[in-house]
C-alpha cells in the first residue's frame, strides 16, 4: 500500500479541543468524522455524542474530526466530556479516520458515523468480546436501524453470523458489516493494515477484508451494540460513485485470491452481488434526479446504466418511459 493511501496527509489541525482530558491513556478511542453542512446534521452529531456519553463503560475518549465542515463544528465538541477535536481540511472520511487514529491512545479502537449512535452497553460488550476471545483481532457485534428521524424500523435486522473466519463471506457479499460502529478493532490490528485507504465511497469495506484476510473475528449475537440511521441519500446511495468504488476495492483483493477457485469464486460472487446493488441504485437515484429536476446528473447516470446494463436499463424505462427522449435528446 502507498504511503499516501494511509497516512492522514496535510492536516490543517485547529486547536485540539479537550473536555475533561484524561490523565491516562484511555482503553477505548472512539473516532468520529464528520462533514457538517446543514443544521440538522449538526443535530445529528449531537446525538451521536449524546449516545457516547451514556456509556455504561467510562474508561474512553473521543477523537472528532471535521473533515472540512462548513458549519462550527468546535462548540458542539465543549459540550461533551472526553472529546478531543480535531479540523482539518475535507478529504474524505477515510482521511479523517486516518487523522482519528494518528491522534488516539485507546488500546481498542471504534469508528462511529457522525449520524449513527452507540447504544449504552457498546463499549463494555466489545471488551469482554474481546477479552474472552484472545485470538481474535477485532469483535462484531449487532446493530439496530433507525429511520432518519430516530424511529424504529419495521424490519428484523439479522446478527452476524458465528464465526471467525470471515475474509470469504465479507469478499462473497453473504453478509456484511453495517455501520462500522459495530466492530471493536484492537489498536494493533488496525495499525498492522495501515489504517484506511480511500477508494471513494467503500472504504469500510476495503478496511474490513484487510483486516479479515489477516485477523480471526469474533462475532457474537447479543446485545447490539449500535443503531444504525438508514435514509435513501446518504452517500452508500451514490450507485454510480459506488460502482467505481467497489470496483477498486476489489481489484485490490485479486491478487490475493488469484489461483485458488474457492477464493476466486467468492471474489466473483461479491462482485457481482455488489453490481446488481449499485446498479439498482442508479436507477433509483436518476428518478430521484428527474424528479428534482436534476437533469444533467439524470442524464449522466442514465448514460451509464444504458452502457453498463440491459436489464437495468430496461428497468429504468418501465418505471421511467420519458427517460428515453431525455437521452436522444442530448446525443442528436
Amino acid at each position: 500500500m502507498a504511503a499516501s493511501d494511509a497516512a492522514p496527509g496535510n492536516c490543517a489541525f485547529g486547536t485540539p479541543v479537550r473536555a475533561d482530558a484524561l490523565t491516562h491513556p484511555p482503553v477505548v478511542s472512539i473516532i468520529i468524522p464528520c462533514h457538517l453542512s446543514t443544521p440538522s446534521q449538526a443535530d445529528l452529531l449531537e446525538e451521536t455524542l449524546a449516545s457516547v456519553s451514556a456509556q455504561s463503560y467510562r474508561d474512553y475518549e473521543v477523537i472528532l474530526v471535521d473533515d472540512g465542515s462548513s458549519l462550527p463544528v468546535a462548540q458542539i465538541a465543549h459540550a461533551h466530556r472526553h472529546v478531543t477535536y480535531l479540523q482539518r481540511e475535507n478529504a474524505g472520511p477515510a482521511i479523517a479516520r486516518n487523522t482519528g487514529i494518528a491522534r488516539s491512545r485507546g488500546q481498542y479502537l471504534i469508528f462511529l458515523d457522525a449520524d449513527d449512535q452507540l447504544l449504552p452497553c457498546a463499549l463494555a460488550t466489545g471488551i469482554n468480546a474481546l477479552e474472552n476471545c484472545p485470538d481474535a483481532g477485532f469483535a462484531v457485534g449487532p446493530r439496530e436501524e433507525m429511520t432518519y428521524e430516530g424511529e424504529p424500523v419495521t424490519w428484523q435486522v439479522p446478527p452476524p453470523p458465528r464465526e471467525m473466519q470471515i475474509y470469504l463471506p465479507l469478499l462473497r457479499f453473504d453478509w456484511y458489516i453495517i455501520p462500522p460502529s459495530a466492530v471493536m478493532f484492537r489498536r494493533e490490528v488496525v495499525e498492522a493494515v495501515g489504517g484506511f485507504r480511500n477508494p471513494w465511497g467503500a472504504d469500510d469495506l476495503d478496511f474490513y477484508l484487510r483486516a479479515a484476510y489477516r485477523y480471526a473475528a469474533c462475532c457474537y449475537q447479543a446485545p447490539a451494540v449500535t443503531r444504525y440511521r438508514r435514509y435513501s441519500t446518504s452517500s452508500s446511495r451514490d450507485g454510480e460513485r459506488m460502482l467505481h468504488s467497489i470496483r477498486a476495492v476489489y481489484s485490490r483483493q485479486w491478487s490475493l485470491v488469484a489461483g485458488d477457485p474457492a477464493s476466486e469464486a467468492a471474489y466473483h460472487c461479491g462482485l457481482q452481488r455488489l453490481t446488481e446493488i449499485f446498479l439498482d441504485c442508479v436507477v433509483e437515484n436518476i428518478e430521484d434526479r428527474l424528479n428534482s429536476n436534476d437533469r444533467p446528473r439524470a442524464l449522466r447516470s442514465a448514460e451509464l446504466l444504458r452502457a453498463e446494463s440491459p436489464d437495468h436499463w430496461q428497468k429504468l424505462l418501465q418505471r421511467r418511459p420519458d427517460i428515453t427522449s431525455l437521452v436522444s435528446g442530448t446525443s442528436t
